[in-house]
């Protein structure tokens, strides 16, 4: 085989593999032509009080009363496997007590029913007894669903962004004393990147939050822009129109490159490329709506 026919094989090898990966873009659409669609909704995160059984709602009802009595320690192991067992935890002994007094004469409940009533709140968080309180108080406490909205609209927040005082009124210290209770009744969660902590509903996938993070950037998806105008753009040219310093973009893009979200390629003119995952980026947005790479991929 000729010199030129083995480079002619090898150069479509290569373009194919691109073509049939999730690293290609066929065509490009102006992002600062069109409007950002409003951001998708979250997956709903709070299971409503009408999905509780009865027994759950009067076992509910009764604890909103007994976890406020101060004098019995708030502690409690759900791994408990029989009614003896609770008197090691007297606030759940004072429940069981009252709701058995309450409830099994009334409505027929066993002290079975009622046991296993009592740990299924506690496995499934609503009741958090080093808090005193239910989950249906939280969720009824207008300041801490603001909170909670204000997560879903910015996942990924960290507690020293200035959103927090402009956008909810509080300081960092009265937030992140909100942010314990959310996290205590798995409303919310956590997780450290870097050097800080970055919040997010409790079911948004954990995958998902180093794209987040990155992209509140809004350098990162100006860049991603450029890349599809042109992807044979050079570094240099991407800092000339963005009117950022070479080294800035160059550092961000290895970046994107340890995260899989670009990727350097040769074209059949071994000339140097670079292509955007595009398959991720349509998957990110299938849970956050910011920023919108929907016109971006509209032309695949």
């Amino acid at each position: 085989m000729s010199l030129e026919k083995r480079r002619e094989t090898k150069e479509n090898k290569v373009e194919k593999e691109l073509e049939g990966s999730s690293f290609r873009r066929l065509d490009f659409t102006p992002l600062q032509d069109t409007k950002i669609k409003k951001k998708k909704q979250i997956k709903e995160q709070i299971t409503p009080v009408t999905e509780l059984t009865d027994i759950e709602k009067d076992v509910l009802n009764i604890a909103q009363e007994i976890l406020k009595l101060k004098r019995y320690d708030a502690d409690f192991d759900i791994d408990v496997s029989s009614e003896a067992e609770l008197q090691k935890f007297p606030i759940i002994e004072k429940l069981y007590a009252k709701s058995i007094a309450k409830l099994a004469y009334r409505k027929g409940y066993s002290k079975e029913e009622i046991f296993l009533t009592i740990r299924g709140l506690e496995e499934k968080n609503w009741i958090v007894t080093n808090e005193r309180r239910t989950k249906l108080e939280i969720l009824n406490n207008e300041k801490l669903v603001k909170i909670l909205t204000f997560i879903e609209e910015n996942p990924g927040i960290h507690a020293r962004n200035e959103k927090i005082e402009e956008e909810l009124g509080i300081t960092r210290t009265p937030f992140l004393k909100h942010i314990m209770t959310l996290e205590r009744f798995k409303l919310i969660r956590s997780k450290r990147i870097g050097k800080s902590l970055h919040y997010f509903l409790a079911d948004v996938p954990e995958d998902c939050d180093k794209y987040k993070v990155i992209f509140s950037n809004p350098l990162i998806p100006k860049i991603i822009e450029e890349i599809f105008k042109n992807e044979g753009i050079a570094i240099s040219k991407i800092g000339e129109i963005l009117d950022v310093y070479s080294g800035t973009i160059q550092y961000h893009m290895k970046k994107l490159k340890d995260l899989d979200l670009i990727k350097s390629a040769k074209t059949q003119k071994e000339e140097k490329i670079h292509v955007v995952n595009v398959e991720l980026l349509a998957r990110f947005n299938d849970f956050f709506g910011e920023p919108d790479f929907s016109k971006l991929l509209s032309g695949l």
